[in-house]
């Protein structure tokens, strides 16, 4: 597992410790010491003494051996802060600063067995952002009010087999995808158990995963059964065709409102009243060189579930991405029909989330150095004339400015 600064600083803070505990120095790594001492954790003359003993064995050498566990523990995370303009006739309009904190402790349990768990800023909702100075929704009038922070992941992924993966737990979405967020939004981690099987086939790499996804509990909240659940399937392959590295899949997501009355899925954000959903979804990315770096990406959605739906719904995206230096930029066109995805999981941040609208999405980055960059995202979207009186046929203009740092 790769080491971060934080993972380097957790380990050297337990070796250090032991120094302090141990009557007599302790065989040790000379890579390790070496980084203990660039790190301030140990003096020179501790450095000096414990290379002077490398070679005798000693009771601190074995409590070395057990702490052996620290060097398998990741820490990392990322700070954004963002100001946002959100400019609509029909919606509400924003501006206002927003930030997202995330940080997760990521561990190799054993050679087959990954946990993790992260911490995050948010709400009850699909967006991980808190607004500075509260929200118009927030009742507290507290000046510099606290910020709320929710457990955003907490799973453990155990490969019994060679290829295999079962994950379990609050997990990041586990299946293949594309950019632009068209049938669900990245900052949205299912929860519930999922499994994916990656093998080698005729030159591909196939991936192959499915799943039930606890959406919400039942109204007695006594059987499994009856909770609302999403349940998956996909089937995707990477593979190369004259130099171009190319993915592609088809997915369905099975909308299942349980077997009690009044718990279906919330509807709102433009889908229909009494809607129902299952879901089919077509991908692909694919990478060429044309002088620079570009990536094509596209989806196509339909809602298959004709219960309520006269006709089925769709919507599709189409994008490019390139590279230059410390530049990136891409541009996406997308098109939502009002049930062809359910709008409380998709893309938050265009139309605010609304389906039955369509438009276009420009991205800009710029990375000033390792882990810190700076970015800036337009998106000019159109509502159609089914939405309600308030929100039908309008132009929604955001503009997002970020800045990134991440450790």
């Amino acid at each position: 597992m790769k080491q971060t600064k934080l993972s380097v600083a957790v380990k050297a803070t337990l070796l250090t410790a032991s120094l302090a505990m141990a009557p007599v120095a302790f065989s040790a790594d000379k890579e390790l010491l070496d980084i203990l001492k660039a790190n301030g954790s140990i003096s020179q003359v501790q450095y000096d003494q414990l290379i002077q003993k490398a070679d005798q064995p000693s009771e601190s050498s074995e409590l070395l051996k057990k702490m052996a566990w620290a060097g398998k523990i990741q820490v990392k995370g990322d700070m954004r802060a963002r100001h946002e303009t959100r400019t609509s006739e029909g919606f509400s309009n924003a501006d206002r600063d927003r930030i997202r904190a995330r940080i997760g402790v990521y561990a190799d349990v054993a050679d087959n067995v990954q946990a993790g768990v992260r911490l995050v800023t948010g709400g009850d909702n699909t967006s991980t952002n808190q607004t500075l100075g509260g929200s118009k929704d927030d009742a507290s009038t507290a000046d510099f009010k606290p910020k709320d922070i929710f457990l955003d992941l907490a799973y453990i992924n155990w490969q019994p087999l060679s290829g295999l993966e079962v994950i379990a737990g609050k997990f990041k979405q586990p299946w293949e995808q594309v950019d632009g967020g068209l049938v669900w939004d990245g900052d949205l981690n299912p929860e519930g158990v999922a499994f994916r099987y990656t093998t080698l086939l005729a030159g591909a790499e196939m991936i192959a995963s499915t799943g039930s996804l606890i959406a919400g509990q039942s109204d007695d909240g006594d059987s499994i059964s009856q909770d609302r659940k999403v349940v998956f399937g996909q089937l995707a392959a990477k593979f190369k065709v004259a130099g171009a590295e190319t993915k592609a899949g088809v997915s369905i997501f099975d909308f299942d409102n349980g077997q009690v009355d009044g718990n279906s899925f919330a509807i709102n954000k433009g889908n229909s009243a009494g809607e129902a959903f299952q879901l089919t979804e077509l991908f692909a990315e694919t990478n060429v060189n044309v002088g620079l770096p570009v990536k094509f990406y596209g989806h196509y959605v339909t809602n298959n579930n004709e219960q309520v739906t006269s006709g089925k719904d769709t919507a599709w995206l189409i994008g490019a991405q390139t590279k230059m230096g410390k530049w990136k930029a891409s541009y996406d066109y997308r098109d939502i029909e009002k049930n062809a995805v359910y709008a409380p999981y998709n893309d938050s941040d265009f139309a605010d989330g609304y389906s039955d609208s369509k438009g276009s999405m420009y991205k800009l980055s710029y990375e000033i150095s390792k882990n810190f960059s700076v970015a800036t995202a337009y998106m000019d979207a159109e509502t159609g004339n089914t939405l309600g009186s308030s929100k039908s046929n309008n132009n929604v203009d955001t503009w997002q400015i970020d800045l990134v740092a991440k450790f």
